[in-house]
């Protein structure tokens, strides 16, 4: 049996929390001040929503691989039901509570808060955008709840992920790393021809994301020679490759300055995928170093830090709703000082239960709908 990585349900978990402070930060309209405090400063850690989003990618194709690198894949048909079970039906559930809380709560326009913010729950919720997000084809933006986008990918890649694996375990780390290029090349190439929008839920940002996974995948096949040139290293040395990788994942966004000094223009999806190589570079800085480093497993390991990690999904799923849900009840009424530290409460307790009652008897019924599919077959009876 191949080893669980608890720092990395870990790691998944402070990424949910920083999502949620970056949606939190995102409810107060900004001023310089705070840009120069959250934004151009070590404490943007705290706020890496979109960073963190990559680092979930990155995981998710680390995680997904190892089975394959162990020989204890499933076959194909397990392997997808495993997947709705794990992140539809979560989904699912996620997205009957917000059409509910929305037509429930939604009052209108929140006074003094963002635009970003008062652009959620506006449109009225039809038929075709529950059959949008219930299928998750083509291209659409999410009124409802920012997250799903993501979840949108996560779930198209998995249907591609076992195919992607016949090629990776035949190719050596220059070719996998080529592989990754090219497919975001391959995204580049699409989006300019057919130029599908700029909602995040595009097909060909489907194709540059799984260029994420690919590279978790290839961590995850050389994660021992990884470890042997890690054990190594100086502290010096290590010291000097964490501050890259923090930078790397935080602060080396080249598509800023290319749209300052280059182009005035440049369309956000071009910006997504040049800043997502250099956030790769650091999220695959991080995963290394949550796995090899002593003193960073010990804190991963902490009890509350992988509860955290348990109840990720769930949080991440639940808190823009949450956040929505009071500011639409209570906005005027208190203070935007309680209403978002209340929101957190909240969105940690419902997160809980949603864990406990949806997320595991989820995973459970996976496990039951695969049982007789148990036998564990070669990729070489995949291919046939």
């Amino acid at each position: 049996m191949y080893r669980r990585y608890e720092e990395l349900d870990s790691l998944r978990g402070l990424a949910a929390l920083c999502v949620v402070f970056f949606h939190m930060y995102q409810v107060i309209p900004t001023n310089k001040l705070l840009k120069i405090i959250f934004e151009y400063s070590p404490l943007r850690l705290l706020i890496s929503g979109g960073e963190s989003v990559i680092l979930f990618f990155v995981l998710s194709g680390f995680v997904l691989a190892l089975p394959y690198f162990n020989n204890k894949q499933s076959n194909y048909f397990s392997f997808i039901i495993k997947r709705i079970c794990r992140i539809y039906f979560p989904y699912l559930f996620a997205l009957i509570v917000v059409i509910w809380c929305r037509e429930l709560f939604y009052v209108g326009n929140l006074k003094a808060l963002s635009g970003w913010i008062n652009s959620f729950w506006s449109a009225p919720v039809n038929i075709q955008v529950i059959q949008t997000h219930l299928l998750m084809l083509g291209t659409f933006l999410s009124n409802l709840n920012p997250v799903l986008w993501s979840l949108v990918h996560e779930m198209r890649i998995s249907i591609i992920f076992p195919f992607l694996m016949l090629l990776l375990v035949r190719l050596d780390w220059k070719k996998g790393l080529g592989l990754s290029a090219l497919v975001s090349v391959m995204a580049i190439v699409l989006y300019s021809v057919f130029k599908p929008g700029d909602t995040g839920t595009e097909y060909v940002a489907t194709l540059n994301y799984t260029a994420m996974f690919t590279i978790g995948a290839l961590l995850a096949k050389y994660k021992s020679n990884i470890a042997n040139k890690f054990n190594l290293l100086t502290n010096k040395i290590k010291i000097l490759g964490l501050a890259f990788g923090l930078f790397a994942y935080l602060f080396a966004h080249p598509s800023f300055a290319i749209k300052a000094f280059i182009y005035k223009d440049i369309s956000p999806f071009y910006r997504t995928i040049i800043d997502s190589w250099f956030v790769t570079v650091g999220a695959v800085i991080l995963i290394i170093f949550a796995i090899n480093s002593i003193l960073m497993s010990r804190v991963l390991k902490n009890y509350f830090v992988n509860f955290l990690g348990k109840i990720s999904y769930s949080l991440y799923l639940i808190h823009v709703v949450v956040i929505l849900t009071m500011l639409q009840s209570l906005n005027g009424r208190v203070p935007i000082s309680i209403i978002l530290p209340g929101s957190l409460i909240v969105s940690f307790v419902i997160a809980v239960l949603m864990h406990f009652l949806i997320e595991k008897p989820s995973i459970s019924l996976g496990k039951m709908l695969t049982s007789h599919r148990s036998k564990k077959v070669t990729f070489n009876e995949i291919s046939r």
